[in-house]
């Protein structure tokens, strides 16, 4: 009997000494298994879930096509609206843009303007840009001037001549290359004179010369009867605010395709693309559309860097991912950094490997809509692009 009691005082020590030693390495248990946890895929997703989320601004955009006397499409231009709902870009097109994308099969806006009219030039554009524009229009001539005369006079700089086929008045059946300054019909000439003659790259250097000068006419903007916050309804609509805040006009660049890139000869060029997605990405995040397989990106970069952004886009489009935004006010850091809110996104990444080496994942603090990957381009990497 007397050695239960000593059994007891044995037992008690240590469970004793096993409460105190638990109690010691709590801490360090609880450190290894939350370590274990956050290092986990199900862990970063987790955290992923509990980030805060960013959407990009409503910035709605509209496609303007115009036609000359008889039908044929003269000009095509992308408006998007800014933020604020007032003001925004303006980017013309060319209508010898090549839309079938291989040597057998070239067609050009135009041609699908002529063979589809606006609907399947709207599919065109948005397949060309890879935007998703929301309304279309389209305008002759008497429509186009009544549409741009509050504005007028634009003072214009003219690529070359531009035959404007008015005899009556006393104003110049051509309009000499150089700056002119002009009223809305004549505007409305630049847009439509000339169109299908087979010299459509020498017409959207005009046009690109009339949005400047639009750009100029509009100046701050005129007062808009429709409340900002609404999305506009209708083309009109559009235009009275778009032209209801300062408003911004760019060309995008085009290269010549001819012997075996075009085997009929036909008038038509090669947008360049990853300027087109660099343009529209910057001002219209929200409209971007994903059409290949590959991850979402959006692309960070300092100021001073916007051929070397461009670059990149081309190099991301030709791996198979998709770019959707893209900043060029970001703060200068010399390395470049992923931000890849979920797991499953960072091995999507590594598509991108032959471009940037070994990829550093940082930890994000934001989850932006429908961004899989952003970017975040370093001044070493940036430095490092050949131009």
């Amino acid at each position: 009997m007397s050695a239960i009691p000593a059994r007891r005082r044995t037992r008690t020590i240590g469970m004793l000494v096993t409460t105190l030693a638990m109690l010691a390495i709590a801490p360090l248990l609880f450190w290894v298994g939350l370590s274990a946890v956050l290092d986990s895929t199900g862990g970063r997703d987790a955290l992923a879930d509990n980030l805060p989320e960013q959407t990009f601004p409503i910035t709605p955009t509209a496609l303007m096509l115009t036609t000359d006397g008889d039908g044929v499409l003269s000009s095509a231009t992308v408006f998007v609206l800014a933020p604020a709902g007032v003001g925004g870009s303006i980017v013309p097109l060319p209508v010898n843009a090549d839309v079938g994308f291989s040597p057998d099969a070239r067609q050009s806006l135009q041609q699908v303007f002529a063979d589809g009219g606006a609907d399947a030039t709207l599919v065109a554009v948005e397949s060309l840009v890879l935007m998703t524009i929301n309304t279309v229009a389209t305008l002759d001539a008497p429509q186009l001037a009544a549409a741009l005369a509050p504005f007028q006079p634009y003072t214009v700089t003219l690529a070359s001549d531009v035959e404007t086929g008015n005899e009556q008045g006393d104003q110049p059946e051509v309009l000499n290359k150089g700056t002119v300054v002009i009223d809305a019909s004549y505007a409305a000439a630049v847009l439509t004179a000339g169109a299908g003659r087979g010299d459509e790259t020498a017409r959207v250097a005009n046009a690109q010369g009339f949005w400047t000068g639009f750009t100029t006419a509009v100046g701050g903007g005129r007062a808009a009867a429709a409340s900002p916050e609404v999305v506009p309804a209708t083309f009109e609509e559009f235009m009275t605010r778009l032209t209801a805040g300062p408003v911004a006009s760019r060309g995008l660049t085009t290269i010549e395709l001819d012997g075996d890139e075009n085997p009929d000869g036909g008038d038509v060029v090669q947008l360049d693309q990853s300027e087109a997605v660099f343009v529209f990405a910057s001002v219209a995040p929200g409209s971007m559309s994903a059409p290949k397989l590959g991850p979402t990106f959006r692309v960070e970069a300092p100021p001073g860097y916007d051929l070397q952004v461009k670059l990149t886009i081309d190099k991301i489009l030709f791996v198979g991912a998709n770019v959707l935004s893209v900043d060029t006010t970001a703060t200068a850091r010399a390395d470049t950094v992923f931000l890849v809110p979920n797991e499953a996104d960072r091995t999507r990444a590594q598509v991108t490997d032959g471009i940037f080496g070994t990829i550093v994942f940082a930890e994000p603090t934001v989850r932006i809509d429908g961004i899989d990957v952003t970017l975040v381009l370093g001044t070493d990497y940036l430095s490092s692009v050949e131009i």
